[in-house]
């Protein structure tokens, strides 16, 4: 009896050495990706915060940088309505250091709304509005989308190759294409369609991005991305056995319960990552904004590029950069308390 229970010590102490020996191995097969992830990440991210409290300049390593505290943060959050009643003086009623975002009209009273960086604020707007109409636009015609390439009819396999072609183009060449595509004259191809159809005088054509920008960069967004989400739900469709849906038809279900009972809970998961990845992918968009809509309407990350190589404001656009930062996370944050996401 004492033997077996020697033996029995010595083969637990020999797998937990063996235990150890495994992952300090993993450790040290490890090491060289942790040191990448600290070179291209946590640094960046550490210098970027520590500029954010600097009045640091861009591309000037000589200038001398002074500590400003909270100055940036204060300027790009600093915000203020006052009284503005009829007849008064946008001179007089202006706060010192503020600039003007608005008036508006609140229980029969006149307020301006004014802000330390309103460009800022406005980016903030158009980024928000953006991505809440553009994500439901994508996930809505995506949705459609993988519903009638996941049936059977003839030449689905080269209709799902095809849908995939706006999302093989580059967004930067695709936005070029529709940016000639929304030339405000009839040489445009949206104002040439409409002439077409007579839904608008050619003497009357749309200058659609200056007219409706937030238009313009969603739809643009939105016949770029859509296969994306298809694709994504497509796969998700895949997953769920057809023998759900021929017990359901069995039992006399139609094709909305179906859809509603069977389809929609068991595609959950795949949908709660395709608006997670496209909701955090339009929060930070860029090149659509800058190219369609260069120096006009913002968003957060268009105007964060434009204080740091416009304007060489290095620490101010370090502190845009944390917040927009702050913004996303927050929106991740959102999504995993509203759809009640567990992370192991």
């Amino acid at each position: 009896m004492a033997v077996a229970t020697t033996s029995s010590n010595a083969a637990v102490r020999g797998g937990s050495t063996l235990t150890k020996r495994q992952a300090r191995l993993a450790m040290i097969m490890l090491a060289p990706t942790f040191f990448v992830l600290i070179l291209v990440a946590f640094y960046p991210l550490v210098r970027t915060f520590l500029s954010s409290f600097t009045n640091e300049p861009f591309a000037n390593p000589t200038a001398e940088v002074a500590n400003v505290g909270l100055e940036n943060y204060q300027k790009l959050l600093g915000i203020q309505i006052a009284p503005f009643p009829e007849g008064a003086s946008l001179r007089d009623t202006m706060i010192t250091g503020y600039r003007r975002v608005n008036t508006f009209e609140l229980f029969g009273e006149r307020y301006l709304f004014a802000a330390g960086d309103p460009m800022w604020i406005q980016a903030i707007v158009n980024t928000i509005l953006f991505t809440i109409i553009s994500v439901a636009l994508e996930f809505s015609i995506g949705l459609l989308v993988a519903l009638v390439v996941n049936t059977r009819f003839r030449g689905r396999g080269i209709m799902r190759a095809v849908m995939l072609i706006p999302w093989a183009i580059p967004t930067a060449i695709s936005t070029v294409l529709w940016r000639y595509m929304l030339n405000d004259n009839t040489t445009g191809a949206m104002n040439a369609l409409l002439s077409a159809f007579g839904l608008i005088e050619p003497s009357a054509s749309i200058a659609w991005r200056s007219q409706y920008p937030l238009l313009s960069v969603i739809l643009v967004d939105v016949w770029k991305t859509v296969p994306f989400v298809a694709l994504l739900l497509l796969a998700g469709l895949q997953t769920i056995p057809t023998d759900l849906y021929e017990a359901g038809a069995v039992d006399g279900a139609t094709v909305p319960q179906r859809f509603f009972r069977i389809t929609l809970p068991l595609l959950f998961p795949t949908v709660l990552i395709a608006l997670v990845f496209r909701t955090l992918d339009a929060l930070r968009v860029f090149d659509v904004f800058a190219i369609l809509l260069p120096n006009t309407t913002r968003s957060m990350a268009t105007h964060n590029y434009e204080m740091m190589v416009t304007s060489y404001q290095y620490g101010y656009a370090s502190a845009t950069g944390v917040l927009i930062f702050i913004i996303i996370f927050a929106f991740t944050i959102l999504y995993m308390s509203l759809f009640r996401v567990e992370v192991d």
